[in-house]
């Protein structure tokens, strides 16, 4: 399982998504978005007008951020 995770400094939200993948004892590759113009870049691609992070992907498929991977996991998946 490919894990990427794009986090910025100071969020505690990203904290949260990465201490529940190393609970899980998942590897992941943290990508840091800390500087605003690298996140307003990596926004923009995204689309569907996604302005928050953490951002997780999982096999190249976006999850979403730290609700969601907590549903992706209650789910199962």
């Amino acid at each position: 399982m490919k894990i990427d995770i794009y986090t910025k400094d100071n969020c505690i939200w990203c904290d949260r998504a990465k201490f529940l993948l190393d609970s899980k004892e998942l590897a992941y590759t943290e990508i840091d978005l800390s500087d605003d113009s690298l996140r307003d870049d990596f926004y923009l691609k995204l689309g569907d007008n996604v302005k928050t992070v953490p951002q997780i992907f999982i096999d190249n498929k976006r999850v979403g951020g730290y609700q969601d991977l907590v549903r992706w996991f209650d789910n199962g998946l």
